[in-house]
């Protein structure tokens, strides 16, 4: 009874502490892992859990990118709370991907930080297509393809679909090298030039490319690969 009552007076001190801030600054990530489990484990010392699988996985962006049976194996974890960690997880990525039509794409730092976030925890190259609206606002985004680990074929008929649903003559494109840099490649270029191609007989113009890499996501405009491109 003591010892439940110890866990109460910790959680409400730790409640107490974030309320006051507003914010997680000031806490570890063991901590903030810690009160996250405070809705997943209520009967239990969460302070434990959360040591133990930040020493098992190292941080606590690994914690949450761990699959439930890695998570299951931690002592007090078991499946249901590694389901539920799965499950904060995916809205933190719902979230952050979620089509935002505030986001003005003139505003090339924000889109570039939407498309980063767009390609958060892919494991496999995927090509994407985002359809601006008149206001240069993002309207819609479309995975339009899925390859292996270095290439994705592009399929036209998914991306003129895509296109022609959203009604809109603006687009943008984006893919992800997962496991290496966003420096474009040939076959890059190439396909941008043969996608520009395409889009323009339907009377669709391609505004930019972005690639993004495991260091982050550049623009092929920015980088001098479409300004008066010839296509």
């Amino acid at each position: 009874m003591s010892s439940q009552a110890d866990h109460g007076g910790h959680r409400e001190r730790m409640r107490k502490r974030f309320k006051e801030s507003g914010n997680f600054k000031g806490f570890s990530e063991h901590e903030i892992l810690e009160m996250l489990l405070f809705y997943i484990v209520p009967r239990k010392n969460t302070n434990d859990i959360a040591h133990e699988l930040i020493k098992k996985f190292g941080s606590l962006n690994s914690v949450l990118n761990a699959s439930v049976e890695e998570l299951s194996s931690v002592k007090d974890m078991g499946e249901s709370s590694a389901n539920s960690l799965l499950f904060f997880r995916e809205l933190i990525n719902y979230c952050s991907t979620v089509t935002d039509s505030r986001i003005d794409i003139r505003n090339i730092s924000a889109a570039l930080s939407f498309v980063n976030n767009c390609f958060r925890n892919e494991k496999q190259e995927k090509f994407k297509v985002i359809c601006i609206d008149s206001g240069f606002h993002i309207k819609s985004v479309t995975d339009i393809s899925a390859g292996g680990v270095r290439f994705t074929p592009v399929d036209f008929r998914e991306l003129t679909k895509a296109v022609l649903n959203s009604g809109t003559d603006i687009v943008i494109l984006a893919h992800n090298h997962p496991d290496s840099p966003n420096t474009p490649s040939q076959e890059d270029v190439t396909l941008t030039r043969e996608v520009m191609r395409y889009m323009r007989c339907l009377g669709v113009t391609v505004l930019d490319h972005y690639i993004t890499g495991n260091n982050g996501t550049i623009s092929m405009r920015n980088c001098g690969l479409i300004h008066d491109m010839e296509c």
